[in-house]
């Protein structure tokens, strides 16, 4: 299975690092993970906020991100079919998403995501394109 994985999957796994996202991220599965380049321009956007929340430096931070991002493979946004931004665009409703549902339209993988607003707003527009941090985990510990 792959995802892509969103930036507030990040973040959440920088507020809390012993938590389920860290802890899937450094899991070893068959989940490959994705992400546009663009994950890391939000989160610096985040930055002073995240130190804020942890209480932690900007070189502590930026040490844990590259432990949550040892796995994900990143994707340069100039690869992303053009097509796809106009579609994603129209479809969600913080611009700071259409890297992400771009990135799902080109590869047609799932967002794992825990942004409720972006779910339920594909999901009313007829599109069942994410994963929340929950399903991933009944994946993952399911007894095969």
């Amino acid at each position: 299975m792959i995802v892509i994985a969103d930036s507030n999957i990040l973040i959440s796994g920088l507020y809390n690092p012993k938590g389920a996202i860290s802890k899937i991220l450094n899991t070893k599965s068959k989940i490959q993970f994705l992400a546009p380049d663009y994950l890391f321009e939000e989160i610096e956007e985040h930055l002073s906020e995240i130190m804020r929340y942890t209480d932690k430096s900007k070189k502590y931070i930026h040490e844990e991100l590259n432990k949550l991002t040892a796995k994900i493979s990143v994707i340069c946004s100039k690869s992303v079919s053009l097509e796809n931004k106009p579609k994603s665009i129209e479809l969600i409703y913080d611009i700071d998403d259409a890297p992400f549902v771009s990135l799902h339209f080109h590869t047609g993988h799932k967002i794992w995501t825990g942004d409720k607003i972006l779910i339920k707003g594909l999901l009313n527009k007829g599109f069942d394109i994410c994963i929340t941090t929950e399903e991933l985990k009944k994946m993952l510990y399911k007894k095969e």
